[in-house]
């Protein structure tokens, strides 16, 4: 057995010089084992003097694991929100071990941090917002990691209330609309940013009526 002994930093020693987080080292009869944030060292119920045999020294590594990954969940998220399915694989790129990962997953999920739904709904009102068709706007949910029910329930809300062609009109602004040619880079402008062909098409038809019967004046 090893006998553990516990490090703080010292007074001060808050990153301000060095930009290293503070931190407080773990060590076995002397010898530097482990490194650990302050805010979850508490989790791993160690002691100072503390008798470590091989059975304890796993299960505090572990400890660790765990915590940190959840840690690690927390801070990501605090930077914006994401889907499970994104810091599913961030965790996966850093090596966390998949029970861990899940486990972090969850823990933070029932604290009201993970919520998919939300950000599906989030994310369907900024594309709506922004001017996309619901095409376009599938496709970005998706890409986000958002199951196809959430996507299709959050794009729903935003864009079932509201005609495609009439999103399509609003969208497209005042790009020119006077002849053939200019109609039909119009289409495709519209196709490209996710919507249907026929909704362009109504679209730019409607964009292109005052000119017709005005002189080619908008």
């Amino acid at each position: 057995m090893a006998i553990l002994t516990i490090e703080h930093d010292a007074p001060g020693d808050d990153g301000s010089r060095s930009g290293r987080r503070r931190s407080v080292v773990l060590r076995l009869d002397g010898k530097a084992w482990l490194r650990v944030e302050p805010e979850v060292l508490g989790e791993l119920r160690v002691a100072a003097g503390e008798k470590i045999d091989e059975a304890r020294r796993v299960g505090v590594e572990e400890a660790l694991a765990r915590a940190r990954a959840r840690l690690f969940v927390v801070r990501s998220l605090a930077v914006r929100m994401q889907s499970e399915a994104e810091i599913a694989k961030k965790l996966a790129a850093r090596d966390v071990p998949p029970e861990v990962a899940i486990e972090a997953i969850e823990q933070v999920a029932g604290y009201g941090y993970i919520d998919d739904a939300s950000l599906a709904r989030q994310l369907a009102r900024g594309m709506k917002t922004r001017g996309y068709g619901r095409r376009r706007a599938e496709q970005k949910l998706r890409q986000r990691g958002l199951s196809r029910e959430l996507s299709a329930a959050a794009l729903d809300e935003s864009y079932a209330e509201r005609d495609e062609a009439d999103l399509a009109l609003e969208a497209l602004g005042r790009k020119p609309v006077g002849d053939d040619g200019e109609r039909r880079r119009a289409a495709a402008f519209l196709a490209r940013r996710g919507f249907s062909a026929g909704a362009a098409w109504k679209a730019v038809r409607a964009a292109a009526e005052p000119e017709d019967g005005e002189g080619g004046s908008r």
